[in-house]
């Protein structure tokens, strides 16, 4: 039964059995090691810290990845801000949509 494993940080490495080609695993992909190849790649990359192993309960099951919410930039790196034109679009948040504020309890000592 082959392993999963989603990548945390992006890096190039392997794309085959002979190491012949080189391929970039990004971030959040999830990769399925079927081959002994890909198992000692992936093993590497656990091993730095650049991947983990995702555990999954059965074989129908599908892995599903929640996306992280980052504030989008622009192609200087600076954040870029909402435009109050297009109300049903957030610009300011990478997939148009910003997160959930919440809200903290104020507490208060007793006297």
């Amino acid at each position: 039964m082959s392993k999963k494993y989603k990548i945390l940080v992006p890096k190039p490495a392997t794309a085959n059995k002979e190491g012949t080609e080189i391929k970039l695993y990004k971030h959040d992909e999830i990769v399925d090691a079927k081959e002994s190849w890909q198992s000692e790649t992936m093993e590497t990359f656990v091993n730095n810290g650049w991947a983990i192993e995702v555990k999954v309960d059965s074989v129908d099951e599908k892995v599903e990845v929640e996306a992280d919410i980052k504030r989008a930039r622009n192609n200087k790196g600076q954040l870029m801000a909402d435009d109050p034109s297009t109300p049903d679009v957030n610009e300011a948040w990478e997939g148009g949509k910003a997160p959930k504020k919440t809200t903290k309890k104020k507490t208060t000592k007793k006297k």
